[in-house]
């Protein structure tokens, strides 16, 4: 009776504890959920504003406005810069100004100037050929606010015409100077071109490079500028010659000159004898011509043009005085 009850209060001890086993066993522990795995790729965040676009990087040579600041006086070729933009009329609104080609009747393509102001286009023409040598410059050259265009352009051999305009492509006279026509015929009438090129500028003045016929040919410079009237006419009173560029000419006889004292009172006269070389310096294009010998000595020579002979030295014909003369394009 004893081992009995022994044996079933065993047997409930027993049971009471596999039960306890089984519910601790069966409860989640306390522990975390597994972390999953980062993934490599890096987690990007939400901008809070709109991206701002990267400014466009204009070429310089598409910019509009003037290249640089600078004065209105100062002058430049803009060949090189074409289409090149600019305020010609002092508005504050840029023009455009660039070279085109037409065709005139003849059929033979030719430079023209056009001017792009707004939606509207204006244009020169010209009679230089497209194949030829040429160059636009532009400046105020007499201070008005406003920019003068200048074109040059080989006509045919070294044959060199200037045009001139205003800002709206109206055409500015060339004063001919009656001191550079010959024969005593009479003057033409004021053109906006004029024969020569543009060398450049200096103090507001158009420095041109322009051909002297006399003793031969010679290149010389001379400054110009628009007078009060409106037309281009010369400041300097002669054209100068390169020295080191012209050619020496050899006298054959006597001849006279003058110690040119001053360019206005030729001074004492004196005797350049057979043999002796003399480099032409300067001339008026009318009668007088300034030269140095191969000694050093400088003086005056006093022409007067002729039909026949081209230019007389005290009435003989001036190829008479030296070995050649060289006349040339």
């Amino acid at each position: 009776m004893k081992r009995s009850f022994v044996l079933l209060l065993g047997g409930l001890l027993l049971l009471l504890t596999g039960c306890a086993k089984a519910s601790v066993e069966t409860t989640p522990t306390a522990t975390a959920a597994p972390v999953p795995a980062v993934s490599a790729a890096p987690v990007t965040a939400a901008p809070t504003a709109e991206p701002t676009a990267a400014p466009v990087q204009v070429p310089a040579d598409r910019q509009a406005g003037p290249k640089e600041e600078r004065i209105l006086s100062h002058c430049l070729s803009i060949l090189d810069q074409l289409p090149y933009s600019v305020d010609l009329d002092g508005d504050g609104q840029n023009e455009v100004v660039d070279l085109v080609t037409y065709t005139p009747a003849d059929g033979y393509p030719c430079w023209a100037v056009t001017v792009h102001r707004g939606g509207e286009v204006i244009r020169a023409e010209t009679e230089i050929p497209d194949d030829m040598e040429h160059d636009l410059w532009t400046g105020d050259i007499d201070e008005d606010g406003c920019y003068e265009l200048f074109f040059h352009g080989d006509m045919a051999s070294a044959d060199y015409v200037i045009y001139a305009w205003r800002c709206d492509l109206s055409p500015i006279p060339f004063d001919p100077d009656d001191r550079l026509v010959r024969w005593n015929e009479e003057n033409e009438d004021e053109s906006n071109v004029f024969a020569g090129y543009v060398d450049g500028f200096e103090d507001g003045h158009i420095v041109i490079e322009g051909v002297v016929d006399m003793l031969g040919t010679h290149w010389g410079v001379r400054n110009f500028a628009i007078g009060q009237d409106g037309t281009i006419g010369p400041v300097s009173t002669v054209w100068s010659f390169d020295e080191e560029e012209d050619r020496a000419l050899t006298v054959t006889r006597e001849l006279t000159a003058y110690r040119a004292a001053t360019r206005k009172d030729p001074g004492e006269a004196f005797t350049l004898t057979p043999g002796e070389k003399i480099v032409v310096t300067a001339s008026d294009g009318c009668e007088r011509m300034w030269f140095e010998t191969d000694e050093g000595k400088s003086g005056v020579l006093l022409l007067t043009p002729d039909r026949d002979d081209m230019w007389l030295i005290d009435g003989v014909p001036e190829a008479d005085f030296f070995e050649s003369l060289p006349y040339s394009g």
